[in-house]
Formats: C-alpha cells, sequence, structure tokens
C-alpha cells in the first residue's frame, strides 16, 4: 500500500513538475515572439509599436511571477490618510459642452481611474494659489489618471478623477518623436473642436504651450503635446488604444465634461510621474512670499524707478520676444524715461511649483493691464522664477 502510494506521489510531482516546465516553455517561446516583433517594429522605425510590444512581454512575465507580499494592515489608533470621494462634475452651459458628443461603443472596459487619499493638512505638491473657483488638472502618468481640481476657501478640492492613456515612452519628454509625454506646468492655449481635426482626435482637443520656457532652456524640442478624445468606436485600453505619441487622450465623454468647465487659455495642467502631496502651511508660506515679490515688481514698475524695477529680474533672464537681460534692461530705461506715469494692474493670477524643479521654480500666470500715458495693453503673461540666495528673481516671460 505504501508503496502504490509513494508511486503515485513521485507520479504527480513529475506531473506538476512537467507542468511549470512546459509553461516556462511557454512563457520563453511567447518572450521570443515579442522580442522578433519588437525587432521588425523597430526595423520598420514604427517605435509606438515597439513600446506596445515590450509593454505585453512585460506583463506576460509578471504574470508568471509570485504575487508581491500584501501590506500589513494598519494597527489600531493609527491614523489614516482621508479618502476625497469623487463628486460628479457640475453642469456647464458653455459652447463647448453644448456641442454633441461623440458616441462610443462599449467594446471593452474602461480603465479606472485611481482614487486619491489627501489628509485634511495635505495638499497637491504642484498647486500654490488660483482664482477663486478656477478649475486646474494633475496627470499622474504612471497611474493613468487625471485629477480634475478646483480652487476654493483657499484650498485646491478633488472634484473627479478621469481615466486617460498617455505616451509610450513613460519617461520625460526629450526632442521630437521620442513618444513621450512632458513632465511639467504647462496651460491651454486653446480648444478646437473636433469638427475641425482629423476624426481620430475625436470630441477636440486642447492644445497645451509645450515647449515652455523651461523645456525650451532645457533644450527640449517637439510640438503637438494636446489633451483630447479618440476616434469613435473605440474606447481606450482597447489593443489599439492603450498608448499615445506623447498627447493625453481621455474618453469623448469626459472630454466633452471638461470642456464645459475648463477655460480654453490659461487653465493650467500639471504632468507628473506620480503626485506628490506638500503640507499646507508650507505651501501658504512659499505663496506668500511669491505674491509680495510680484507686489514688488508692480510696484517699482509703477515708481517709475527703472534701477529698481531692474532689480526684480535675475541676470540669466530672458524676455518673451528673446532678449537677454542687458538688452532688456536698456529697453526698459529708452521706453520709461518717457513715461509721464505708469498704472499695472494684475488679475486672474494663479502660482504652481512645476514638481521635477523641487521647489527652486515658480510659474506665475496672470492677466497685465498696462495703462500709461502714451501706451495702453492687455496680455495674459507667464512669469518664470528661480529661487536663490537672495531669493526669488524672473528668469522668464512669455505670453499666451
Amino acid at each position: 500500500m505504501m508503496l502504490i502510494l509513494s508511486n503515485g506521489l513521485l507520479a504527480y510531482l513529475y506531473y506538476k513538475e512537467g507542468a511549470a516546465n512546459r509553461a516556462l516553455a511557454k512563457l520563453a517561446f511567447d518572450t521570443h515572439a515579442r522580442i522578433g516583433q519588437i525587432q521588425e517594429s523597430l526595423n520598420q522605425k514604427d517605435i509606438q509599436k515597439a513600446y506596445t510590444h515590450l509593454a505585453d512581454a512585460q506583463k506576460k512575465i509578471e504574470s508568471y511571477l509570485p504575487p508581491p507580499p500584501r501590506a500589513k494592515k494598519a494597527a489600531a489608533g493609527e491614523e489614516q490618510p482621508r479618502t476625497i470621494a469623487a463628486q460628479p462634475a457640475p453642469a456647464s452651459t458653455s459652447p463647448a459642452a453644448a456641442m454633441t458628443a461623440a458616441t462610443t461603443v462599449p467594446a471593452a472596459p474602461m480603465p479606472k481611474a485611481v482614487t486619491l487619499a489627501i489628509s485634511p493638512d495635505k495638499t497637491p505638491q504642484p498647486f500654490l494659489l488660483a482664482t477663486a473657483g478656477e478649475y486646474l488638472l494633475l496627470c499622474e502618468k504612471d497611474h493613468k489618471t487625471l485629477h480634475l481640481f478646483r480652487f476654493g476657501n483657499g484650498k485646491f478640492n478633488l472634484v473627479k478623477s478621469y481615466p486617460c492613456i498617455v505616451g509610450a515612452n513613460h519617461n520625460d519628454k526629450k526632442e521630437a518623436g521620442d513618444l513621450a509625454t512632458p513632465k511639467g506646468t504647462y496651460f491651454f492655449i486653446r480648444f478646437t473642436p473636433g469638427s475641425s481635426l482629423p476624426e481620430k482626435y475625436g470630441y477636440g482637443a486642447f492644445v497645451l504651450n509645450y515647449p515652455n520656457f523651461l523645456d525650451r532652456k532645457d533644450r527640449k524640442n517637439g510640438t503637438g503635446i494636446w489633451l483630447h478624445g479618440h476616434s469613435t468606436g473605440k474606447n481606450i485600453g482597447q489593443e489599439d488604444l492603450q498608448n499615445t505619441k506623447g498627447c493625453i487622450v481621455v474618453s469623448n465623454e469626459d472630454l466633452k465634461e471638461l470642456a464645459g468647465l475648463l477655460k480654453p487659455s490659461g487653465t493650467p495642467i500639471t504632468v507628473v510621474g506620480k503626485l506628490d502631496l506638500a503640507t499646507l502651511s508650507d505651501q501658504n508660506q512659499t505663496s506668500m512670499e511669491i505674491m509680495k515679490f510680484i507686489e514688488g515688481w508692480r510696484q517699482a514698475w509703477e515708481s517709475g524707478n527703472t534701477k529698481k524695477y531692474i532689480g526684480y529680474f535675475a541676470k540669466e533672464f530672458v524676455s518673451g520676444d528673446g532678449m537677454s537681460y542687458e538688452a532688456f534692461r536698456r529697453h526698459k530705461e529708452k521706453v520709461n524715461s518717457s513715461k509721464k506715469f505708469i498704472r499695472v494692474k494684475m488679475e486672474d493670477l494663479a502660482i504652481l511649483l512645476p514638481p521635477e524643479q523641487n521647489g527652486q521654480i515658480a510659474v506665475v500666470r496672470f492677466v497685465q493691464k498696462y495703462r500709461s500715458n502714451n501706451f495702453d495693453s492687455d496680455s495674459n503673461k507667464l512669469f518664470y522664477l528661480k529661487h536663490g540666495q537672495a531669493g526669488w528673481h524672473i528668469i522668464g516671460e512669455s505670453v499666451f
């Protein structure tokens, strides 16, 4: 009897080992095939398809690996972060929202957006200040989630989170054609309805100001980074709609909802790998420092004291039309000498900290209303500030 049981056990173990070997052999065969597909895509210079095959190979290998150990449950009494439930976005009567949405076919389940957990004393690290009631966006590339925030009562409150897809190359964008979605703080330039675009953009597209001043300073290039919809009859997450060439894509229904809430020009959108949180008190202190700096700059300009005014600019400053610090200084000395009075008003102020700059760079958006005895102008402006030993200074500007 023992002999029969022993033989049965050996046969079972042999069969089990054989099954494992067959599974490993199949994995090796599949991986070899995927490598061939990647090589073929590279030979055809189809980088996006190569990245897709690479992602499929990684998923296949991960399916054979043992699951990671479960995290231990928090002990009783330990403080847990507060989960902010996403609320439905309010209805809108804006022209963009009134457009007819592109229809979609539920051929594949939509990916789910990641839920944020933010304790009351924390706030999204990139956001310092915005106009009351303003909406801002934050895209997490690692989680493929687009978060919508609204500024009110001195806080950035999560409104809703949307699943999205991003560039096939998950690194930061460096150059044209690298299939990467850039990391940084950007602003919408305009919204283009889908009726004016190729069918693949679906409901429409928000155009981002990539490359911005910081990107050009770092010699990054490329163009055409948009937040847009997709072809009708498809869903993001399907085999041919798992990533992009660098844009951010949400469903047509979600884009329609966002278009009813966001300003087509000037809305901030920050792209990160993964969202980091900062202490609310620290963010408020930094915000007050920058607001005090900007107000000092405004008053110096109005005073007509050009030397004091120029003191707010760093020696590395580059103006919106490409003037160096010295050329800009000479230009302002000449222009201001003819002024009997200068009045500068600032509206629609927002302050953000690009996460990749480690708190040393700030971006300030505002509407500048300039009045003098012989010239008036209104402009939508961006200031790029750098923090050094002597405090904040302006290193660049641009208009949008």
